[in-house]
């Protein structure tokens, strides 16, 4: 495993008769050796630890073990074990997909005592408190000026015109859409790729045309006054965790490869954990049929559809 590999969370395990035994959850990564030494995998039951060395082939699609049966010998992940470390500690020839994953080292009791992991944890907090509180009264005004002037910075909204028309969009098959977009924070603006799902209707007699964050009334006034009978635009971000639900155009549903959150075609959830519909995203259509949209992201975890600036 010395070559380059992206790790990506919630895709398929397999082993080797290519069953689909689980799903990839989180990497333990051993800080004293500073390397990854193995893979946890969400079975039928529970969280389980692999060795590294048992992954036979790793794609972003799926991830095969050289293990002929199930997991259930496997040792259990226990999650009160372990704590998270941060991306910049990652080994030099692991490329991490960024804000899909949790990276865990053991903690200190693995290689302490009880009590004298807590008493140096007690003295680092303490130190560290102590410092934190004099930098923070010597920065308080320069600080305090730069929040003050973001607060009253109003949100702009960014409208980006896609590269597909309307009449090029098949009816009632949701298209994953991806162009280049700017991010902006603050004084800092940085090149992105963003995906959509672009849903084409035939019109106002169509069902699926009222997205469900219509139907239950989650939309803000700008999204209610930018949207069209004829075009859905969903976000690519789980409203449960933020992972990405993929359409499964056989079962006619988007379905999400993490937590199994199950949505139809209009972004209605109708099983898994996540606390709301997919959200619907603002659209203008000129009359040449060019799309334009306003990409927004929300809070995950909650029912409430609140945009994050």
């Amino acid at each position: 495993m010395r070559q380059e590999v992206v790790f990506r969370m919630g895709i398929p395990v397999q082993n080797a008769s290519g069953q689909a035994i689980g799903t990839l959850e989180k990497l333990v990564f051993l800080e004293t050796e500073k390397k990854i030494t193995e893979i946890v995998v969400r079975d039928f039951s529970s969280l389980k630890r692999v060795p590294l060395v048992w992954i036979r082939e790793l794609t972003e699609h799926v991830l095969v073990l050289d293990h002929p049966g199930t997991l259930e010998d496997l040792p259990v992940f226990d999650i009160s074990q372990f704590e998270e470390v941060p991306t910049w500690f990652y080994p030099p020839g692991y490329r991490i997909e960024l804000g899909s994953l949790l990276t865990l080292k053991p903690c200190d009791e693995r290689f302490l005592g009880e009590s004298e992991a807590m008493s140096r944890r007690d003295f680092m907090a303490k130190s560290t408190g102590l410092v934190a509180t004099l930098i923070g009264i010597s920065l308080v005004v320069p600080i305090g000026g730069y929040v003050l002037a973001a607060a009253k910075t109003k949100l702009s909204d960014h409208w980006i015109t896609l590269s597909i028309r309307l009449d090029q969009l098949p009816v009632d098959e949701p298209v994953s859409h991806t162009f280049n977009a700017v991010s902006v924070s603050g004084w800092m603006r940085v090149p992105v790729v963003r995906t959509v799902w672009l849903i084409r209707h035939s019109g106002t007699t169509d069902p699926l045309s009222v997205s469900e964050d219509q139907i239950l009334g989650l939309d803000s006034p700008l999204e209610k006054s930018r949207s069209s009978p004829l075009l859905t635009v969903l976000s690519p971000i789980c409203p449960h965790l933020g992972c990405s639900p993929q359409w499964f155009s056989g079962k006619k549903l988007f379905i999400c490869p993490c937590h199994h959150s199950i949505y139809e075609m209009n972004g209605k959830r109708i099983g898994g954990p996540a606390p709301r519909p997919m959200d619907q995203l603002p659209v203008q259509i000129e009359k040449d049929g060019a799309i334009s949209i306003l990409y927004e992201e929300f809070q995950v975890g909650i029912p409430q559809k609140i945009r994050l600036s």
